[in-house]
């Protein structure tokens, strides 16, 4: 696998080339699409970091699409650095189940930051920056988004007033040495009926019943 970045006039253009058939899915999760022969993605070429991304994409894209890290390491460095550094910040998606003890593996992990931190937060992972911190400007379903890769796993990092803690339930939950916040079991069991995602509605509701969660 080959990941490379090439720039014209009005585009930052990603480049995703010898793919094998059991990657193809990860790429295509990271938005991703297939354009002859390799996988492409773009961004209107006007942000800062460029050259710092075209070298992480470069020398640690492959380990990303592969997914060749730990979930629970990465988590670890992520949170160490938030913790130093007085970021706020909530864990939605997959990981809020894993970390409670689901019997799943997470593909990826998602991150909300206070609307506050996010280019704070930006500025702390130069090291791990493999896509630009964005303002949507209210084009898409987050107002800013970034991606981050920490040792292979691919971290998701969005922001937007309405899903700061202030606007949310999120969940206290104790994990390892941290104390974190959560998206709620309950609300990541509706999101998977809502996808139709039986494997993992059966195992979050086997974790609901086992722990009296209605």
């Amino acid at each position: 696998m080959k990941c490379y970045c090439i720039e014209t006039d009005e585009k930052f253009i990603y480049c995703v080339e010898n793919v094998e058939e059991k990657y193809i899915e990860n790429i295509e999760h990271a938005w991703f699409k297939k354009d002859g022969n390799i996988f492409v993605k773009e961004y209107p070429n006007n942000f800062s970091d460029k050259e710092i991304i075209k070298n992480n994409f470069s020398n640690i894209g492959e380990s990303m699409f592969k997914n060749e890290g730990d979930w629970g390491k990465s988590l670890e460095i992520f949170a160490d650095k938030c913790l130093n550094n007085n970021i706020e910040w909530y864990i939605i998606g997959s990981v809020s189940e894993a970390i409670l003890g689901v019997n799943i593996v997470p593909h990826d992990i998602d991150i909300i930051i206070h609307v506050r931190d996010f280019y704070k937060t930006k500025d702390l992972f130069l090291e791990y920056l493999i896509e630009p911190f964005v303002d949507n400007g209210g084009s898409w379903v987050v107002q800013y988004f970034g991606r981050i890769c920490i040792d292979g796993i691919m971290i998701d990092i969005a922001a937007d007033k309405k899903m700061n803690k202030e606007n949310n339930n999120y969940e206290d939950v104790f994990w390892k040495k941290y104390d974190l916040k959560i998206e709620p079991i309950t609300k990541r069991y509706e999101i998977e009926v809502q996808r139709k995602r039986i494997e993992r509605m059966e195992k979050i509701k086997d974790y609901m019943v086992k722990n009296g969660i209605k």
